[in-house]
């Protein structure tokens, strides 16, 4: 086999010119002199950029810096909004369509007649990854001259081991089949430690692999993190944060005895939770200032595809699916059907002034321009921690502690909470219903649908049908659209589209890699209505 140079997997782009990333990032090290200069590189290309919305000279709208979108798309959260295509400023949803409709090549449109790039995120999760491994090396070799030096070491590189943790875990959560015996061996990821070109075969880890080093980073952040200073909350990882991630991980491993404890930790520190009962603010729940933040990173991105209001009316690209709609049993006792979604009119000027009744996104005023301090992918909220102990218990057959923590959520999100009687697949229903309402598009949705397929106690899939509409715009002011085509694709129960395949750059790069192969999926033609 032909030997490969590797940095960073190249950055997630195969085939690129390792030379220019070489050079870009040697420059950032070549000013680091001291650890607050090895700190601010982590924080500029560790992190995730910040992303934001702005007006351009091509769109009324554009997404700055989205990243990992995908999961939003392929789970049943969103439903393509079939009154209007105008709504869509940004052209979002031929972007996402190949994710949207569970296709073999999410690169390849609805029209099949091109290819975009499918390793965007891939690229960008493996470039932050090098970047924490650059630190984790040079934060060893600056001079530590005090014991105030000595913490900031310590946090730097706790945070490092936190990010490099929350990618490679994602990574095997996109491209890895759900964690479970049958599925320990089989390919993930590649895992990359070094933050040098090494001249070696390329090969892609396991599941089990990677989630070994990202446990294994996660103690490193653990015992780094442990009675240091938090920095800049919540954009930066503390040991909450930690604790939170190690309990969502555990989770995911069926380690129940080991996410309730973590859960427990993260409640130790922080529980307070945002009432909704008493909630006034016009302004958006989830700022920096929420007593439920614990961290942030990336921009709620997602947002973009609900700028919905103009001048002139209102048209989403997407609004609510039925299946999220219909979890939200309580109804109107419920604050979030508020708070979280919202039942408006839509329509305006460019629907003929014909407005329709349709549940709409409301978590994140994404009509509004500029940055967002919450996230719709990496965005850990004290809430988790409730579902994740309640889970946990519950499947360990702890069943008062389940009821007790579901409730007190529940308690700050109903008007009337009644009691919680529900016991054995019941309560975990009630439980699992209770993160689908709680964790609505903030990125976990997809990730919760594929580890319950493997679940040990109460397995549970779903079938899942998205509509894709093809659209024609037609006349100058106002322009308006016509639907000319229409499928639905369906996702079956335990479907083998729940995990991605690796992206094509990736195995045009090395077309001998191991990975998940999903199955073409054509669609069922809809009659459109004229």
């Amino acid at each position: 086999m032909k030997k490969l140079l590797i940095i960073c997997c190249l950055a997630g782009v195969f085939g690129a010119c390792s030379s220019n990333f070489l050079k870009e990032y040697s420059q950032d090290l070549a000013k680091v002199e001291s650890l607050s200069d090895l700190d601010e590189v982590l924080l500029g290309k560790g992190y995730l950029p910040w992303g934001r919305l702005e007006a351009t000279t091509y769109a009324p709208v554009a997404a700055i810096n989205a990243s990992f979108q995908a999961a939003h798309h392929m789970s049943d959260e969103l439903a393509f909004n079939a009154r209007s295509n105008i709504g869509d400023y940004v052209g979002i949803q031929p972007q996402m369509f190949g994710w949207f409709a569970w296709q073999q090549h999410v690169g390849v449109p609805y029209e099949g007649n091109s290819r975009t790039s499918e390793s965007k995120d891939y690229k960008q999760a493996y470039t932050c990854i090098n970047i924490c491994n650059m630190v984790l090396v040079s934060a060893d070799e600056l001079p530590v001259n005090n014991q105030k030096e000595e913490l900031q070491q310590r946090r730097i590189k706790g945070e490092a081991h936190f990010l490099r943790a929350l990618y490679y875990f994602t990574l095997a959560n996109l491209y890895g089949q759900p964690y479970c015996p049958k599925n320990l061996a089989t390919p993930a990821v590649p895992i990359k430690l070094t933050e040098y070109v090494e001249d070696k075969n390329y090969t892609v880890n396991t599941v089990q692999e990677v989630y070994a080093q990202v446990l294994a980073d996660l103690d490193e952040a653990d015992a780094y993190l442990k009675d240091n200073e938090v920095k800049n909350h919540p954009f930066r990882a503390d040991i909450t944060a930690v604790h939170l991630l190690k309990s969502r991980v555990y989770l995911y491993m069926q380690n129940w005895a080991k996410a309730r404890e973590y859960a427990d930790s993260v409640l130790t520190k922080r529980n307070e939770l945002q009432d909704l009962n008493t909630y006034t603010s016009t302004g958006e729940l989830w700022i920096k200032t929420s007593p439920e933040m614990i961290f942030s990173m990336g921009g709620y991105s997602l947002a973009y595809i609900y700028c919905d209001k103009s001048e002139d009316g209102k048209y989403p690209a997407y609004t609510i699916s039925e299946d999220l709609v219909s979890a939200f049993t309580e109804g109107d006792n419920d604050w979030r059907t508020t708070y979280y979604i919202l039942k408006e009119s839509i329509g305006g000027l460019l629907t003929n002034n014909i407005y329709t009744d349709a549940w709409v996104f409301n978590k994140v005023q994404g009509w509004e321009l500029g940055y967002k301090d919450a996230s719709d992918h990496f965005m850990f909220r004290t809430a988790e921690a409730y579902l994740n102990g309640a889970e946990a218990a519950a499947y360990a057959g702890d069943e008062t502690t389940a009821r007790q923590l579901l409730k007190t959520l529940r308690d700050k999100r109903l008007k009337e909470s009644p009691e919680i009687t529900e016991s054995g697949e019941k309560l975990v229903e009630l439980i699992r219903q209770e993160r689908q309402c709680e964790l609505c598009f903030e990125g976990h949705r997809w990730y919760d649908l594929r580890r319950y397929t493997v679940c040990e106690k109460f397995p549970y899939s779903k079938k899942i049908t998205h509509r894709y509409i093809k659209y024609v715009k037609e006349g100058f002011y106002p322009v308006t659209s016509r639907p000319v085509e229409m499928k639905d694709y369906v996702l079956e129960e335990n479907d083998a589209a729940y995990t991605l395949s690796l992206p094509k750059e990736v195995l045009d790069f090395q077309n001998t890699l191991p990975s998940h192969q999903r199955l073409p999926r054509p669609g069922i033609l809809v009659l459109v209505e004229n």
